[in-house]
C-alpha cells in the first residue's frame, strides 16, 4: 500500500496508523525463568545443583570404565600367533569359503592338485570328490585325489573345495560362491583366483611380478592348451629360453605361473620330448612337495 500523496499506480486512503496505534514486538522466541535469578540473589539454585551433581557422577562412572576396559585389555593381549591367524581368517571373511569346481576326467585339472596343497599351507581345508551323472566311470587315481588325510568338519575349515568330475567341454569351470552362481572359467583364472586368497595383495605387492605371472598364464592358455601344433612347439620354446635364466618361470620360487605351466605341458603332451631346460624344471617340480598328490594324476 502506498500513502495519500505517495508515488504508486493508485493512492488510497492507509487502512492503519501505526503512529497512533502502537504494536508490540516480541523480543525473545520463548519466555521461561532464569536459573540465575536465584544466583543473582547470592541464593544456590536446588536445580543446578542436581545437575551438577548429575554430571559428576556421570563422569566418575566413565573414569571407572575406562579404568575397567584398561585392566581387560591388558590381561588379554593377543600372541602374535594369534594376530596372524586373525588376519587370515578376516581374508575370507567370517563364514567358510566353498569352492566348486567341474572338470572333465578326460581332461584332468593336474593344477587343482598343486593349489590345493598350497592353500593348505595358509588355510584350514576340506576336500570332497563327487561324480556327475554325465561321467559313466572314473579311474581310482581321480577319484582319491583329495583324500588328504586330514577329515575336517565345515565348522573347523576355513575353506571347503568340492570337485565334481562332469563332461564339461570348454575347460574347468569354478564356481566361486555356489548360491550366487558366479563362474570362473579356464586353468589360468581358477589360479588367478587362488593366488588371490593366497595373498590379497597379489597384484598391488609387486606388480611386475604379477604381470610376469599373467604372462606366462596367457601363453599357457593360448599356446599350449590351444594352441596349434606349430603354437604349441613355440610355447615350449619359449619356456625353454626362459627357464635357461631363471629356476622358476616368475622369480625366485614356485608361483602359480609353474603350477598352470606344468599342468598345460602335461595335458598337451608336451613334456616327454620337451627341451632340457624344460626337463631340469619339471624334475624340479616333481621333486617339490607341493606337487606329490598331482604328480599321482600324470598319466604314464
Amino acid at each position: 500500500m502506498t500513502q495519500k500523496n505517495g508515488p504508486g499506480m493508485y493512492k488510497v486512503e492507509p487502512y492503519y496508523d501505526f503512529n497512533r496505534i502502537p504494536v508490540e514486538l516480541p523480543t525473545c522466541m520463548f519466555k521461561m525463568a532464569s536459573y540465575l535469578e536465584n544466583s543473582e540473589n547470592n541464593q544456590e539454585d536446588p536445580k543446578l545443583i542436581e545437575l551438577e551433581r548429575r554430571q559428576e557422577h556421570i563422569l566418575q562412572e566413565l573414569k571407572s570404565l575406562e579404568n575397567e576396559v584398561s585392566t581387560l585389555a591388558s590381561k588379554l593381549k593377543p600372541s602374535a600367533d594369534v594376530i596372524v591367524t586373525r588376519q587370515k581368517d578376516t581374508a575370507l571373511g567370517s563364514v567358510i569359503h566353498d569352492i566348486v569346481i567341474y572338470a572333465n576326467p578326460a581332461q584332468p585339472l593336474l593344477s587343482l592338485g598343486v593349489l590345493y596343497e598350497m592353500l593348505k599351507v595358509n588355510y584350514r581345508c576340506r576336500s570332497s570328490v563327487h561324480i556327475h551323472s554325465s561321467v559313466k566311470s572314473l579311474p581310482d587315481r581321480l577319484w582319491s585325489c583329495f583324500s588328504n588325510g586330514v577329515e575336517l568338519s565345515r565348522g573347523e575349515a576355513q575353506i571347503s573345495l568340492t570337485l565334481i568330475w562332469k563332461d564339461v567341454s570348454h575347460g574347468p569351470i569354478m564356481m566361486v560362491a555356489a548360491p550366487s552362481q558366479s563362474p570362473i572359467h579356464g586353468e589360468a583364472n581358477i589360479a588367478r583366483y587362488v593366488a588371490r586368497l593366497l595373498n590379497p595383495g597379489y597384484d598391488a605387492t609387486d606388480p611386475v611380478r604379477a604381470t610376469t605371472v599373467d604372462h606366462w598364464l596367457d601363453l599357457a592358455t593360448s599356446s599350449l592348451v590351444n594352441g596349434s601344433s606349430k603354437e604349441k612347439a613355440a610355447g615350449v620354446r619359449a619356456l625353454n629360453s626362459r627357464l635357461g635364466r631363471c629356476e622358476w618361470l616368475a622369480g625366485p620360487s614356485i608361483s602359480v605361473a609353474d603350477v598352470v605351466c606344468w599342468s598345460a605341458l602335461h595335458g598337451a603332451g608336451q613334456a616327454a620330448g620337451a627341451p632340457a631346460n624344460v626337463q631340469k624344471w619339471l624334475k624340479a617340480c616333481a621333486g617339490h612337495s607341493l606337487f606329490t598328490m598331482a604328480s599321482g594324476l600324470v598319466t604314464a
